[in-house]
């Protein structure tokens, strides 16, 4: 029985030291929380030019010797694409309506800002033949706009765009 209390004894002495230097081995420091951290934010913001390629939209206004009157203007878009390859798509006069829609395929040019195409059309519906047409416009590449577009060998036809994607 001796041997049993002295035992007893001994692991409950080696519980109260290991639970104490458990406890008592580390120590708590107070945390001054009116600390404050500065933080300093610096946005970059990267501005590119826009890019020519894209669709474009807007209108072409005819001239004289159409069959509607002069200064009637109609929707006239382009698809560019980066290959140099674009497509037209332009509403128009034909049969009594203004919503004959006409398409065309072609190449386009850029040479500094001025901007020139040479298309065919695919469904030109007024010949039996298709025609091609050439144009020129001014390109602004900080506002998105073909301006004071022109029509090849038309009498005074103009047209204008803007950059929706």
């Amino acid at each position: 029985m001796k041997k049993s209390f002295f035992f007893s004894i001994l692991v409950f002495s080696s519980l109260t030291i290991l639970l104490t230097q458990t406890q008592t081995g580390c120590t708590k420091e107070a945390v001054n929380v009116t600390d404050t951290v500065k933080v300093t934010q610096k946005d970059t913001v990267f501005t590119c030019p826009l890019n020519i390629r894209g669709l474009w939209e807007g209108t072409y206004t005819v001239g004289t010797g159409n069959p509607v009157p002069a200064g009637t203007s109609f929707y006239f878009s382009f698809s560019i694409y980066p290959n140099g390859k674009i497509s037209y798509k332009s509403k128009g006069y034909y049969n009594g309506s203004s919503e004959y829609i006409t398409f065309a395929d072609g190449t386009w040019t850029l040479n500094g800002t001025i901007f020139s195409f040479n298309v065919t059309t695919i469904n030109y519906a007024s010949s039996s033949t298709q025609i091609t047409q050439t144009g020129t416009a001014t390109y602004n590449a900080s506002n998105g706009t073909l301006t004071n577009g022109t029509f090849n060998g038309s009498s005074g036809s103009t047209w204008a765009m803007t950059k929706v994607n």
